[in-house]
């Protein structure tokens, strides 16, 4: 259902605006990312929980639903950055919540992602963040990609008027 919602969105009409936008947010979904490596908290965070968030240790926040974080402004976010069909390989073997969520974790590149699963801290990852001094920082890269994704969602229901 993502690919097929990625092709139609690829094909939709689109300013410019909205296309930079979309571009744009291609490219700081991986520094985001590089923000959080090496945090512990994402390791354990979902030992115990009900299924699907506690199929495996890690990533409680990804057992959610997909169509949840593929909706239609993410999908249309992604497509008009260049993301394709082909670019969502689901992981190898067993998976839990989001179609994408496998045992070594999102089996999507970063600049495939939804910004929400990119720049989404939940109080752990908080709270790690700033007992390592780093939370103003990921707090600023995380609100650029939030802020980023809000302008294109405008430019995007801008250019359907």
């Amino acid at each position: 259902a993502v690919r097929k919602r990625l092709t139609t969105a690829a094909r939709a009409p689109a300013s410019d605006e909205a296309r930079a936008l979309a571009r744009e947010l291609r490219e700081l979904k991986p520094q985001v990312l590089a923000a959080f490596r090496d945090v512990e908290a994402c390791g354990g965070c979902g030992a115990g929980r009900s299924l699907p968030h506690g199929r495996w240790d890690g990533g409680f926040c990804c057992g959610g639903r997909t169509d949840g974080v593929f909706d239609e402004d993410e999908t249309a976010a992604l497509a008009l950055a260049g993301t394709r069909g082909r670019d969502l390989g689901a992981p190898a073997g067993d998976h839990a919540g989001c179609a994408f969520r496998g045992p070594e974790g999102c089996s999507l590149d970063a600049r495939d992602r939804p910004s929400l699963c990119v720049r989404f801290v939940c109080r752990e990852l908080e709270g790690e963040l700033r007992a390592r001094g780093e939370w103003t920082r990921v707090r600023a890269l995380t609100r650029r990609l939030e802020t980023t994704f809000a302008r294109f969602v405008r430019a995007l229901e801008a250019s359907k008027t």
